[in-house]
């Protein structure tokens, strides 16, 4: 059932590209897949392998942060292993709503390395907590060095990127409430609980009850466990911050590329975080539509309409769809590594 649940969401999350990659290219008449083709090439190599290795950080960066949590928890595993672990997280986000495919699809990474499932959960729920700070402290930054740029936008995006800030800020509070009072969340559940089964939202109340237990359980023993931990929670950090700033690159190395002047990287990469701000506000798998309406939008303040076209295209390319295909590869031979060693176990038990 599950993985049939994927293939749809695999399904949507592709026909939501075709129709991004189709809207962006409908943004001017006058924008063909000739000029394109013409854009990429005559982009400097350089700056595309450049490019290229901002979108590979993206992926590494990630799993050091889960590597360096699991280590801190004493359960240290290698580099190679942290990329499956960050390449099934970043697949799975991409085509579920809300990202909500990515953390178990890790979890199960790890539990087949042999991490327990609380200290995967635990690891994970770090991860999210470090990622959306890290998010949050780039938006921050942005309005820092370029508060103009967001009054550039139209008022829709205005309205997107404040509602993104909004949604991120309460995200961020509520996992940090979870932790520290769990108390408090626990009452708060089990009143909603409470009140939908009076208006008769949900059945079987004690099925959720005992849900919100279990969840409950899981947040306080991660409290324990992260408890003391702030070397390990500052370097996890920093690793999001690498990973989402090294995306975020991705455009201003695609700007250089086709001989953008150097004194405007800083205006590129503020635009793209104001885009990435903005692209949380609307649970659409991999934020398709969204982020590319912004970064559209944003990029035509700063070049020509055809410019701004190409270098969201190319960008957008790099960044999400080719890291989305290196990260299928990457998943599947994980997939690969992991059946081989159940045969080999199954083999010598067998023959025990």
């Amino acid at each position: 059932m599950e993985k049939k649940k994927n293939r749809i969401w695999a399904a949507v999350a592709l026909m939501l590209a075709a129709l991004s990659i189709w809207a962006v290219a409908q943004a001017t008449k006058d924008y063909s897949f000739n000029d394109f083709i013409q854009y990429i090439h005559e982009a400097d190599t350089f700056w595309i392998v450049m490019a290229v290795i901002c979108m590979i950080g993206f992926i590494v960066f990630e799993g050091l942060a889960l590597l360096g949590v699991l280590k801190s928890f004493g359960y240290k595993r290698a580099v190679n292993k942290g990329i499956v672990y960050s390449a099934a997280d970043i697949y799975f986000s991409a085509i579920t709503p809300s990202a909500t495919g990515g953390q178990p699809a890790s979890a199960y990474y790890m539990m087949a390395d042999g991490v327990p499932a609380a200290v995967s959960a635990v690891a994970l729920l770090v991860n999210l907590v470090m990622y959306t700070a890290s998010i949050m402290v780039i938006g921050i930054i942005a309005v820092i060095l370029r508060p103009n740029l967001f009054l550039d936008f139209t008022p829709l995006s205005k309205f997107l990127i404040i509602i993104g800030y909004v949604i991120l800020g309460g995200l961020m509070s509520f996992i940090i409430l979870l932790i520290k009072r769990e108390d408090w969340v626990h009452a708060i559940g089990a009143f909603i609980i409470r009140v939908s089964d009076r208006i008769r939202i949900i059945r079987n109340p004690g099925r959720f009850e005992k849900k919100l237990d279990k969840i409950t359980q899981e947040y306080r023993d991660c409290a324990e466990m992260i408890d003391g931990q702030r070397g390990m929670l500052l370097k996890c950090f920093i690793f999001n911050f690498l990973q989402r700033s090294l995306q975020i690159c991705v455009s201003v190395m695609i700007f250089l590329a086709d001989g953008g002047k150097a004194s405007m990287a800083v205006d590129i990469w503020v635009t793209h975080a104001f885009s990435v701000i903005g692209s949380n506000c609307i649970p659409v798998p991999g934020a398709m539509g969204v982020i590319d309406y912004l970064l559209l939008d944003g990029m035509n303040n700063l070049m020509s309409d055809q410019d701004a076209i190409s270098l969201e295209l190319t960008s957008r390319g790099i960044s999400f769809y080719v890291c989305v295909l290196l990260c299928i590869v990457i998943v599947a031979l994980g997939h690969f590594s992991i059946n081989r060693r159940k045969s080999v176990s199954e083999g010598e038990d067998h023959e025990g």
